[in-house]
């Protein structure tokens, strides 16, 4: 049978997205054991616990920690029988995740303890349509971002933001998907909501809550192009109140109702 012009397309497109899915393991989830794995699954554990070997190297991942099961590697896994995992996951391949993985010195790197600001990454993936033309396109941009991130973590590169900008930055990071509020955050630190928000402008030049919207909103668009979420659903998934409000407050940032942009955006990117 003859491949059709999106089959060639993804076939030599250098990235494939296989899954991405979430887990719940119980005290019946078997050992898995893999010799030469044909692909790379990242985890990320939302609770529980368990033990990892992978290459003659052995961990023992807990919550919100992140292992690579890397491709090409030896390894076996199963969770704590009585603090079974439940994780978020994704399975990719291709020679840009190889690339990726080397150019960022992840490559023989498998555990990352304590990791929840890069969580959203793991619910983005997730939320992507599997059915959707360029998800391998989508799914490479996602990753290349995840990567970078994680080594900046990993090798604690410099930032040159000042410790507090830079702690107040990677929460709002991790709280696109939850609520934040700004005063119980000053509560929680020794500095005053009105320097927090001082500091933060000076930084980036908008306030902590313009930050955090704007962020929502680029993965407002993501989710709306690119997902299989119903606008109800992507309200409730940026924790906003309800899907009017985040509606409103939409068209307001972008000029387009939710509906109307999916529409102009779906339509202009089938006629390229």
């Amino acid at each position: 049978m003859e491949k059709t012009e999106q089959q060639r397309i993804d076939e030599a497109f250098p990235f494939q997205l296989i899954a991405a899915t979430h887990a719940h393991a119980d005290s019946r989830t078997p050992v898995i054991e893999r010799h030469d794995y044909e692909a790379c699954t990242i985890e990320y554990v939302v609770r529980g616990a368990g033990v990892l070997s992978i290459n003659g190297k052995s961990f023992t991942p807990g919550r919100d920690s992140i292992y690579f099961l890397t491709k090409w590697s030896d390894h076996s896994y199963a969770p704590n029988r009585e603090d079974p995992w439940h994780k978020y996951f994704f399975v990719v391949d291709g020679e840009l995740m190889v690339s990726l993985l080397k150019a960022y010195r992840l490559d023989e790197v498998y555990y990352f303890p304590d990791c929840p600001q890069l969580k959203h990454y793991f619910e983005e993936m997730i939320a992507l349509n599997p059915n959707a033309e360029t998800i391998n396109q989508q799914g490479a941009l996602l990753f290349h971002q995840f990567i970078s991130d994680l080594a900046r973590v990993t090798y604690g590169m410099p930032s040159v933001l000042p410790p507090e900008v830079e702690k107040l930055k990677e929460t709002l990071d991790a709280s696109m998907t939850t609520g934040f509020n700004l005063v119980e955050y000053a509560q929680t630190s020794e500095y005053s909501e009105a320097h927090l928000i001082r500091i933060f402008r000076n930084a980036f030049g908008v306030t902590p809550y313009d930050y955090l919207m704007s962020k929502k909103m680029e993965l407002a668009k993501r989710l709306l192009l690119y997902s299989s979420f119903s606008i109800k659903e992507i309200a409730a998934h940026l924790s906003f109140s309800d899907q009017y409000y985040f509606s409103n407050f939409f068209k307001m940032k972008t000029g387009l109702s939710p509906r109307n942009y999916k529409q102009k955006y779906i339509g202009k990117r089938k006629k390229e």
